[in-house]
Parts: structure tokens; sequence; C-alpha cells
């Protein structure tokens, strides 16, 4: 497009270019990509004169292009509000990048098991970009008091032990993580360079531990899972009050973890 010429999604967003097979990039394409991106990441629904300023595309172009997410069920469009947000059909696609589906089947009865015997909220967490990590899936303690979350939330990607696996198993640079570390509201608030050293420790150990800083009164433990380059493509996290956290049973929830952390790598990253 003449008003996008030589600009496309990835270089909009501030990301780096990945090596791409022969051809033309399509820019409404990449607009259209852009103008996901942006309302993933967005605190609020948002008009189409301010997705057009803050993805730097022609509002007249921006326009089309929301017009024809919102037909494809991509983008909800508010009539009273004169805005825009995702739509739930994103999920049909997003499901379709994780271990969603016949794949989690194969670890679901694993994962119901270490919830049970554990007495912990199991999640599964993927990368939704580099801002933000989505919950594809979880097991529920049998406890009458337990944490619950739903399939779909997202949060930002360096959040609770999960968010410290994440830094510790990636290519983020240290810079890369203060920036998206600063952006956190913690209810319980960690400085900077004490998060940093928990990372490290986790690259270390394998997993990670938050006491309270995510959640007030809930401890999460977690462990990734790698890929071949041994980079983290899923988090698993178990998740408890304060009171139901004993320090003697943490190796064993770690170990239990680690175990289906193998299972879900060969889904994932194949054999190798």
């Amino acid at each position: 497009m003449a008003d996008d010429a030589g600009i496309t999604g990835l270089e909009r967003a501030g990301r780096p270019k990945k090596e791409l097979p022969t051809g033309k990039i399509v820019g409404a394409v990449s607009n259209a990509v852009a103008v996901l991106r942006y309302l993933s990441t967005a605190s609020a629904p948002a008009g189409a004169t301010h997705i057009a300023k803050e993805t730097k595309i022609n509002p007249s172009t921006c326009f089309n292009i929301l017009r024809t997410l919102v037909d494809e069920d991509l983008v909800h469009f508010d009539p009273h509000g004169k805005s825009y947000s995702l739509s739930l059909g994103m999920m049909d696609i997003a499901m379709g990048a994780t271990v969603m589906g016949n794949d989690i089947g194969v670890v679901r009865p694993l994962m119901d098991v270490i919830a049970r015997n554990r007495r912990v909220t199991l999640s599964l967490w993927q990368p939704a970009g580099p801002e933000r990590m989505v919950l594809i899936a979880n097991s529920l303690a049998a406890n009458a008091l337990r944490v619950q979350m739903a399939t779909g939330q997202r949060l930002p990607i360096l959040i609770g032990s999960t968010g410290r696996c994440f830094a510790a198993f990636s290519e983020m640079t240290r810079d890369d993580i203060r920036r998206r570390f600063d952006r956190i509201k913690w209810q319980t608030p960690i400085d900077f360079d004490t998060y940093l050293a928990q990372v490290e420790e986790a690259r270390v150990k394998g997993w990670a531990i938050d006491a309270g800083n995510f959640a007030a009164g809930v401890v999460s433990v977690a462990v990734p899972v790698l890929d071949h380059s041994g980079h983290a493509v899923m988090g698993i996290t178990s998740t408890m009050l304060t009171g139901q956290f004993r320090e003697a049973d943490l190796n064993g929830i770690v170990a239990d973890m680690q175990s289906l952390a193998v299972q879900l790598r060969r889904i994932v990253a194949g054999p190798g």
C-alpha cells in the first residue's frame, strides 16, 4: 500500500526480520497483523483513529482492515462506544498453534494426577507474542479452597514463576527484561535486581518460584518446556494458596512437573 510502502508489520512492531521464503510481502496482510497485535496488548477497546495512529497505518486503510476483521469474526465492534477489541474468534486460530485438542489429551491424565496428588492447580502457559503469555490448559486441585484461572487468560510474559522461566530460557537481553519488568504491576513489589537474580537462579536450577509477588497469599512454582535450542516454548506451573504450601513438598512438585515437561517436549518439539 502506498501509505505504508516499505514498512511491514514486523518492522512497525520493532521486531527483527525473520528469514523468509522468496516472494513478495503483502502489505495488507502485514497491516492486518499489526492491528491484531495492537489489539492483543491494548488495555481497553480502542477507536479506529487511535488504532491507526498507534500502528502507523493510513486511517482509511485501517478502517477498512478493521471492517474486514469484524466480518471475519476476529475483531469485535462496539457500536455504542465506536471501539474495537479482539473477538473470541481469535481463540479458534490461537488453539491451532497450541497443544490443545488431541495432543493435550495425551498429557491430560498426567496433569490431573499431579493436581490431585500434589493438591495444586496445574496450568500450562504459552507465549502469545513478545509481551504476553496465554493459559492454554489447567487441572484443578480437589481442595475446597483453590486457585482457579480461565483458559485463554493472558498475562504479562515475565510475571510470576512462569515469567521467570520464560526470561531465563530465552534470548531476552537484560534491557529486554527490564523494559518488560517495568510494565508489570506486582501485588507485592519486587525490585529489578532481585528479580533478575531469581531469573539467573531459575536458569541454573531449571525451575522458578514466586512467593506472593504476583498475587498476595499465593505461591507458584514453574518449570519450562524447552525446544531443541533450549528456549522455553511453554511453562508448567503449580499454584497454591500460601497456607497450603509446604517447603518439604517442593522437590516432589518440581520433579513431577519436570517429568510432565519431558512428555510435552516430545509433543511440541518432536524427537531429538
